[in-house]
């Protein structure tokens, strides 16, 4: 009987023993879950970000990147100070680690985007005021903001990447897909902004020269506007075979500029090698063949 009460009891003992085990296992659960929450909100302020560069509210999408930037942040803090006596709860914290990592890096290279963007549009503004050495550094700095944002997206393609999707849970396997796809749709959109930029400088250059026509075609000095019409055709065309090549790209960012100026480029085409003819007929006093040079152009130049 008395070998028989210890062995019972003993047996109870190590029932209370493996129970408290249990409830002293350190679980992350709470962590894990308000990380969660700060990973989805700062990623869907990402989705909106892009729709607001589209309508050219860089104010606004630079609002969005920053809360977003926040979040990430925090949510690496809350992860990087989580310990879990769980396997599937440690193997979740690594997940959304790596999910806040590249959230940052996609971040930055929006914001290093958005200032790309904003050196474009500048360009654009010193182009026409006929301001053109500012307009080709506007482009520079545009090119090296836009080297920078590439570096930093394919450091968060690396990241996501990592992710083994056969072992992600089903309900988050979807959101990681569109990711992936996101951010290789966002590479080669930012292969085609690259080649635009190569196609810009040729453009510039056409456009110095043409305003350049112009002046001397106001002062009537007929010779030097035939030379510079005769260097911006040759500049002009070089830019057209650059950007007619992106006129059907599936990103607007690219396109929608490109067609504009694809479409200026195809008038001077037409209309600078009769700004030149008439020009050289003028320089000889050819009068006549002048006029009919410069009835054939279809626009009125100012």
């Amino acid at each position: 009987m008395g070998l028989f009460l210890t062995i019972i009891f003993s047996g109870c003992v190590e029932n209370e023993v493996s129970a408290a085990e249990v409830d002293n296992k350190v679980s992350a659960a709470e962590e894990i879950n308000t990380s969660s929450l700060l990973i989805n909100r700062a990623e869907n302020r990402s989705i909106s970000v892009k729709e607001d560069m589209g309508s050219g509210t860089y104010i606004t999408a630079k609002m969005s990147l920053d809360a977003s930037e926040t979040d990430f942040e925090e949510a690496l803090k809350i992860l990087n100070s989580a310990s879990s006596d769980y396997e599937e709860e440690r193997q979740d914290i690594k997940r959304y680690k790596i999910l806040a990592e590249a959230g940052l890096d996609r971040v930055h290279s929006l914001q290093s985007f958005i200032i790309a963007m904003e050196h474009f549009d500048k360009s654009f503004a010193y182009m026409y005021s006929e301001e053109f050495d500012s307009s080709k550094e506007e482009i520079d700095k545009m090119n090296e903001a836009l080297n920078d944002s590439a570096v930093l997206l394919s450091s968060a393609k690396e990241k996501v990447f990592m992710l083994d999707l056969d072992s992600v849970p089903v309900e988050e396997k979807s959101s990681i897909v569109l990711l992936r796809d996101d951010l290789e749709t966002s590479e080669i959109m930012y292969a085609e902004l690259r080649a635009l930029m190569s196609g810009m400088y040729p453009y510039m250059e056409g456009f110095n020269f043409f305003s350049k026509g112009l002046e001397y075609f106001k002062a009537e000095s007929w010779g030097e506007a035939a030379d510079e019409f005769g260097k911006a055709s040759e500049k002009f065309s070089e830019s057209q075979q650059i950007l007619e090549k992106l006129k059907d790209s599936e990103y607007s960012e690219v396109s929608v500029g490109v067609i504009q100026i694809c479409g200026f480029l195809a008038q001077l085409k037409e209309d600078l090698p009769h700004l030149e003819a008439g020009c050289r007929y003028m320089e000889t006093s050819h009068y006549a063949q002048a006029d009919e040079e410069f009835n054939k152009v279809s626009n009125h130049y100012e």
